[in-house]
């Protein structure tokens, strides 16, 4: 039987014809030679993110040598970032309040959180990059790593300066067998002061096939690259955030063997939850490979999150219930509601946190919505601090 549509020419068309629109959109929203910059904070902003009184902010400004803000012509003081970090350090020399600066000191190791699970739609993305800003916006020095070949979290960033998908330039380059990059060279800054990223893209698919072929020669060694790559460059960094794509292959083990804590972005659906649990049961049979070879992994902490949450959705409520009693403490009090303004900013390749107030047309939804968010975030924070064994 002859069949008259070529496969090749359809995915092959296809992919083209979709690449160029996508190419094109991009460089309508960020053309070639802009360079995207993090948007202003207000003195209410500055004083929530640093715990201060906006009173005393201003008492910091009539200081010399101090960050002079941007004033609007209605009068609100701005600052950027850069001045909020710089604020941040004064208050720490201070000694104003105790971890103002909240890097981590001697004696603190490097946080590495995996971000999983293999069902797609779960919100891993969404919830590396909005935990990703929320802690760079408190002063740490944080990396993301895609581990992704579909490549979402490196193409949340848009141009990024020097970075070609095509020219050796992904996370594959670190931990490939054979001439490895040293992973310093594929970090790359974003517009986000304290906030780098490792890209990824489609040759992250080629480390699946050289695993198998490296199993033949040395066993389980493949799942010591990420740890190996990302040992070089840990000690600039307080938290690395590793981004998995939706299955549990050879990158996503190798990435649990790295991490010092785990996070399973889960929502209450019915076919999401079951999903979880198939996974749990593949992870678990791949530990205990694991642990019969002596390679045993062990984490600081796990925790399940429930992502795009509808507290009205009276089935989604069913499920959440059902998840608190089997996962216990183990799953995070917060949840990540189902946000208009969440998916806004994702669709302008930005998180809520990039996103002024002003630019939503119903600013309560951004306040519900960003209250969400740093609900989740702040209780992920407070498990890094656990870890490093802060008061």
């Amino acid at each position: 039987m002859n069949r008259s549509l070529s496969s090749q020419d359809f995915m092959q068309s296809f992919s083209t014809k979709l690449e160029n629109a996508l190419q094109n959109l991009s460089l309508a929203q960020y053309p070639p030679d802009a360079r995207r910059q993090m948007r202003l904070f207000s003195s209410t902003e500055v004083a929530s993110l640093l715990d201060v009184s906006e009173a005393y902010i201003r008492q910091i400004v009539q200081k010399e040598n101090s960050p002079t803000p941007e004033i609007l012509g209605n009068g609100r003081r701005m600052y950027s970032l850069e001045q909020i970090l710089e604020f941040r350090m004064m208050l720490a020399a201070n000694g104003r309040k105790k971890w103002i600066n909240p890097r981590r000191t001697e004696g603190e190791a490097c946080q590495i959180l995996a971000i999983t699970n293999f069902k797609g739609g779960s919100s891993k993305t969404s919830t590396t990059i909005h935990l990703g800003h929320y802690l760079a916006l408190k002063g740490y020095r944080v990396l993301a790593v895609d581990l992704d070949p579909q490549a979402s979290l490196t193409s949340l960033h848009g141009a990024l300066a020097d970075f070609d998908p095509r020219k050796d330039d992904t996370f594959y380059a670190a931990i490939r067998f054979d001439n490895p990059r040293p992973t310093a060279e594929i970090i790359h800054k974003t517009h986000i002061p304290g906030f780098d990223v490792i890209c990824a893209g489609l040759e992250l698919t080629e480390f699946e096939t050289a695993v198998a072929l490296e199993m033949r020669k040395n066993g389980t060694s493949f799942l010591l690259r990420i740890s190996m790559a990302l040992e070089q460059i840990c000690e600039d960094y307080d938290i690395i955030l590793m981004d998995s794509a939706p299955s549990l292959n050879f990158l996503t083990l190798a990435s649990l063997t790295a991490a010092t804590g785990v996070l399973i972005p889960v929502p209450a659906h019915m076919l999401d939850v079951d999903s979880t649990g198939k996974f749990l049961e593949l992870a678990a049979s791949y530990m205990q490979i694991l642990n019969e070879i002596g390679a045993s992994v062990s984490w600081d902490f796990a925790r399940f999150l429930i992502t795009k949450y509808e507290p009205n959705d009276h089935p989604q409520a069913n499920m959440a219930a059902l998840m608190r009693q089997v996962f216990g403490e183990n799953l995070l009090l917060n949840m990540v509601t189902k946000s208009t303004a969440i998916a806004d900013a994702l669709t302008w390749k930005q998180s809520l946190y990039e996103v002024q107030r002003s630019r939503f047309s119903s600013p309560k939804t951004y306040d519900r919505a960003i209250e969400s968010l740093n609900a989740a975030n702040e209780e992920i924070e407070k498990l890094i601090w656990s870890a490093w064994r802060r008061e």
